[in-house]
């Protein structure tokens, strides 16, 4: 049973008539209501809001319950104001729901509401902590063009149609853990001052988020999108560690650092840096130029990997499942290798990946056998000849046989990977052999014309013999 207004007894649905009037005329603009596990029919709630509307046309509420109540069809709560906290939790939509252009000033919570069919908060204004946890969306959500100046959290969240977040605004954090999207979803325009958080997220059919601007991270660990998914954004972190997706996945980023360690995609994975700002948004002062640092590709599986313009100098490759379908387009950078002062010169080093940079301490001491770095080397060297990186491969390639130099269990073969080194770089270093051929060159014109100059000294010594024997 619920109570209209503090100090008024019994359950309003159910006063008399006269009760009823009084309790209606008793009604003032901020006053605080109740109406706890209370069924509210239409004209009660029609009531109570009339009596609350203030000279700005909009119904104000001071402290306002409705945890567990069942309010009817279409119900109509769009414009009103709540001045105080207000709790929903438990509570029951049995049709559509409009908040549109709501006024929540305090503390708002939604936890394990059951909404029946369509509900709408578009340009509603929550000014405080807002929560949606483990409420139930039977039908379409809209929240286009709503704003957050707290957290707002949708853990839990059951969304069985379509959300829609456009062009919405989070004071703080989007945290949205856990939640489930079973239709269409899209995040368009959306500004996050914090974290986008969908972490264990469940996306039925497909994913669009962005364009968005995150201030913080992008997290979406361990989520699931069915149908593909699509993140084009400007973010500090994007991580998508043991992320599943059946179906094609893009990811169009600037100022991101990029990790998709253990991730699983079904069909194609593009990355790609966007030059440009994302307009509408506003970025935050980030230096650089906007690229994506892509920081583990580790166990990843994909039908086909696709980089574009991405920073892979601190990227980890081990573990990768296909490392013959990688792509590699426009200015991708790889770490390099360091220099040995004596092997100084000109030009870009030799480029490497940073696994290889991470294993360089414990080289000495590589057991002898296999190597997995080998291995993937002559993969992407293979890769990188297909996508037209001549050089790239030619690096790889370079790479792959000085690992198994260093790993080779055979004493002869490792020989000769050590001569083949010293004299020619593996075939691919030919200033190497042409540097080996000038001086084997040198050597032998040096001992033919020591020869020639000793052959020269004997004979002339010949000949003074024999006019002194004459």
């Amino acid at each position: 049973m619920g109570r209209a207004v503090d100090g008024s007894g019994g359950c309003p649905a159910h006063l008399s008539p006269d009760d009823f009037g009084r309790f209606v005329d008793s009604l003032r603009p901020g006053a605080d209501v109740d109406l706890r596990g209370v069924t509210v029919p239409a004209w009660l709630l029609d009531a109570v809001l009339d009596a609350l509307t203030g000279p700005d046309g909009r119904p104000h509420l001071g402290r306002t319950r409705f945890d567990r109540a069942v309010l009817p069809s279409d119900a109509a709560l769009r414009g009103f104001c709540v001045e105080g906290d207000s709790s929903f939790d438990g509570a029951c939509f049995l049709g559509g729901a409009s908040f549109y252009d709501a006024r929540f000033f305090g503390n708002v919570s939604f936890r394990g509401a059951r909404f029946g069919r369509n509900v709408s908060f578009h340009a509603a204004r929550f000014h405080r902590h807002a929560s949606f946890e483990e409420a139930v969306f039977a039908e379409d959500a809209l929240f286009g063009e709503a704003g957050w100046l707290a957290d707002a959290s949708f853990r839990h969240t059951v969304f069985m149609g379509a959300a829609c977040f456009d062009r919405a605004r989070f004071g703080r954090d989007a945290a949205m853990q856990a939640a489930c999207f079973g239709g269409a979803v899209s995040f368009k325009r959306v500004q996050v001052t914090r974290h986008a958080r969908f972490e264990r997220t469940k996306f039925r059919c497909g994913a669009w988020l962005g364009p968005l601007v995150a201030g913080g991270r992008i997290g979406l660990a361990d989520s699931t999108a069915h149908g593909g998914l699509r993140v084009h954004a400007a973010a500090r972190y994007v991580t998508a560690r043991g992320a599943t997706v059946h179906g094609e996945a893009d990811f169009r980023l600037r100022h991101t650092e990029l990790d998709l360690e253990d991730a699983d995609f079904d069909g194609t994975l593009c990355i790609r840096s966007l030059a440009h700002r994302i307009q509408g948004l506003a970025e935050p002062s980030w230096p650089g130029r906007g690229s994506v640092r892509l920081t583990s590709l580790r166990r990843v599986d994909a039908k086909r990997i696709q980089l574009i313009d991405v920073d892979l100098s601190g990227c980890g490759f081990l573990g990768l499942r296909r490392p013959d379908t990688l792509r590699i387009t426009g200015d991708c950078t790889f770490a390099t290798a360091p220099r040995r002062r004596s092997w100084a010169r000109r030009g870009p080093g030799r480029a490497v990946l940073a696994d290889d940079l991470d294993h360089a301490a414990a080289d000495t001491g590589t057991a002898r056998g296999d190597d997995p770095l080998a291995a993937l080397y002559c993969d992407l060297a293979r890769a990188s000849a297909d996508s037209g990186h001549r050089r790239l491969a030619r690096d790889f390639r370079y790479s792959a046989l000085e690992r198994r130099r260093r790993s080779e269990p055979a004493p002869w073969r490792r020989w000769g990977l050590h001569l083949l080194w010293i004299t020619c770089g593996y075939g691919l270093k030919g200033g190497r052999a042409v540097a080996w051929l000038a001086i084997i060159v040198a050597l032998v014109c040096s001992g033919a014309t020591l020869l020639h100059h000793d052959n020269r000294h004997e004979a002339v010594r010949v000949i003074h013999l024999d006019g002194d024997n004459t």
